[in-house]
């Protein structure tokens, strides 16, 4: 894992929404509109397609997401 000593700009191209289980009723985890975000870090993942994942900061939230969802302006 790699975290940034200064945070990266960058745009979220897609908007991001996240429920819980329909054990608990589908209620919404958070929603992040595409749009601006900063960029924390980065790790290693095959979990997503580029298998590299950017821990985010958007809304009041830290997610991580595939690095291919971001584009960084700096």
């Amino acid at each position: 894992m790699k975290v940034y000593d200064t945070p990266l700009s960058g745009f979220l191209i897609n908007e991001l929404v996240a429920y819980e289980s329909n054990e608990n009723d589908n209620q919404m985890i958070y929603q992040i509109k595409k749009g601006n975000v900063q960029v924390l870090g980065e790790f290693k993942s095959e979990k997503y397609d580029s298998d590299i994942a950017y821990i985010i900061f958007a809304n009041d939230e830290v997610i991580s997401v595939d690095k291919q969802m971001v584009i960084l302006k700096d």
